[in-house]
């Protein structure tokens, strides 16, 4: 169980490196009994959520996750990362935002832009 911001970082992180590597069993070992999430493509359950994350995991056995920024307050923990799917020619630019009750993970938001070929912006999206 987490129990200070330090802890809510690393366990936000190792849920998100988890799950991307196929791992979702373990991610989902730190969410609370009266999860929820809000991410649209799924039902707000832990169940939906984790059998979306091993579905995605079995058909993107290729991809790489790489953590670019967290940031916590409180119970609060946003993690900024890249997500890259060789096979699809797909990178993507994701946030996660936690949110931890009782050292467990209670809410989870994701939002996620795919990056494109050419960009405007020379600073780019990382």
């Amino acid at each position: 169980m987490v129990n200070n911001l330090r802890d809510y970082k690393s366990s936000a992180v190792a849920f998100l490196e988890a799950a991307a590597a196929g791992n979702v069993e373990k991610a989902f070992e730190i969410v609370a009994p009266h999860f929820l999430h809000h991410n649209p493509y799924f039902k707000s359950d832990a169940t939906s959520l984790k059998l979306g994350m091993a579905e995605n995991a079995g058909l993107h056995p290729d991809k790489v996750f790489e953590v670019q920024s967290v940031i916590g307050e409180g119970e609060m923990v946003t993690v900024h990362s890249r997500i890259c799917m060789p096979s699809r020619s797909l990178t993507v630019a994701v946030v996660h935002i936690f949110r931890f009750e009782d050292g467990k993970l209670a809410e989870l938001w994701d939002i996620a832009q795919a990056v494109p070929e050419q960009m405007i912006n020379e600073l780019g999206m990382f």
